[in-house]
């Protein structure tokens, strides 16, 4: 089913590897990605905490995840190709080490401008992390599976940030977001000791400079068109998690409780579907074309259904479709990439995920605009209209029925 871009076995370090060490690769690779998606959250998390420890706004607040958002995205590329270059544990521990400098630099003093600063180094330590993550996850040998769960852990930690983040500033005030920030960037930082150097290795990239690495990636016009897959399952999912309450609130008049219950479905329901895809493309790969066009179809159509009023019900099962759509296509999507560019498969996942990245950036707030000029109804059928584009530009690989085999 996944094919590559040379065609025939592939390399030593992606075959099943020993049962404890592939445990070992893949938990690393699950707690440094995790590590960037509690960052991701976590500043909104503490947000009241924040406001009252910097005497600021909730504009200014917003700002330093902003400041955060910008270089993840931007950085995602550079950092795939580093980690193809160094390999994963290495330019993990790199990346792992900007957060945990950053962190403590904004322990010192609320600062806005030292916040603003040290929530762009993490950025770019994020972005690193994602993709070595993500390496780790694919050469644990788990297959689709591995980097299902990846996806799941790493997007449940900022789940789980917005959580515990409320709850220790209590004890330790505007500092939470920061101190849980560092300290889930060191925990991950020791999981990389158990790493064995053979599941770490750089990729066979040195005949190259970094710039000349990354411009191959970006010039594959059939990794751009996957990309546009990844970018609205993941990207989408992340918008429609922010704003669904709202509109479930302004726009179908339930209670602020049940429409941030039913809110919460969106991320916590990828969190299993992103496993969930990975066994069925991992135990039936002949399902992966049917999986990822029907998501895409059915996410788009449950967004459709969030724009027109109706029962609590209907409101129910809508987030359920949007939350188990938007996380099922992730680690097939993820392993075509890879398969596809196995000379530089972390820069390739960082194509993908930068594009996911540049359209929350992008769509955040103009759904944010619609709601607030009370076009909840044209915001969401437009987002639904998103969802479809990919469907125009499929990738040879999905656009076929797969083939076993190179």
């Amino acid at each position: 089913m996944i094919e590559t871009s040379g065609g025939g076995a592939p390399p030593a370090e992606e075959r099943p590897a020993e049962p404890r060490r592939s445990v070992r690769t893949l938990v690393a690779g699950c707690l440094v990605g995790g590590a960037a998606g509690w960052s991701l959250t976590a500043a909104g998390a503490g947000a009241t905490a924040l406001e009252r420890g910097y005497g600021v706004d909730l504009v200014v607040v917003g700002l330093l995840t902003t400041a955060m958002a910008v270089p993840y995205a931007l950085l995602q590329v550079p950092a795939g190709a580093l980690v193809d270059r160094w390999g994963a544990r290495r330019a993990g521990v790199l990346g792992l080490g900007l957060v945990v400098v950053a962190y403590l630099a904004a322990l010192v003093v609320p600062d806005v401008g030292l916040a603003l600063a040290a929530r762009a180094v993490v950025g770019a330590g994020g972005a690193i992390c994602f993709s070595a993550g993500a390496d780790l996850a694919r050469r644990s040998g788990t297959g689709p599976l591995g980097l299902g769960i990846f996806g799941g852990l790493a997007i449940g930690a900022g789940g789980v940030a917005v959580l515990v983040v409320p709850l220790l500033a209590d004890v330790l005030s505007w500092r939470s977001a920061w101190a849980t920030g560092a300290g889930t960037a060191l925990l991950a930082a020791g999981s990389l000791v158990l790493v064995p150097a053979a599941s770490a290795v750089a990729a066979r990239t040195r005949d190259r400079s970094p710039t000349e690495e990354a411009a191959s990636v970006i010039q594959d016009g059939q990794l751009h068109r996957l990309a546009a897959v990844h970018a609205v399952t993941l990207g989408l999912g992340v918008v429609l998690s922010n704003w669904v309450a709202v509109v479930l609130e302004r726009l179908w008049g339930l209670g602020p409780g049940m429409s941030a219950a039913l809110g919460s479905l969106v991320l916590l329901l990828a969190v299993v579907s992103r496993p969930l895809g990975g066994y069925l493309v991992r135990r039936h790969p002949a399902s992966t074309r049917v999986v990822v066009l029907g998501a895409l179809l059915a996410a788009a159509a449950a967004t459709a259904v969030l724009a027109r009023p109706s029962a609590v019900v209907v409101a129910g099962l809508a987030v359920s479709v949007l939350g188990l759509a938007s996380g099922l296509p992730f680690a097939a999507v993820v392993a075509i990439a890879q398969a596809r560019r196995a000379d530089r498969p972390a820069a390739a996942v960082g194509l993908l995920n930068a594009q996911a990245n540049v359209l929350v950036l992008l769509c955040t707030p103009l759904l944010a605009a619609a709601i607030q000029g009370s076009m909840s109804t044209l915001g969401l059928l437009a987002v639904a209209a998103v969802w479809l584009l990919p469907l125009l530009v499929l990738p040879d690989s999905l656009r076929r029925r797969p083939r076993r085999g190179g």
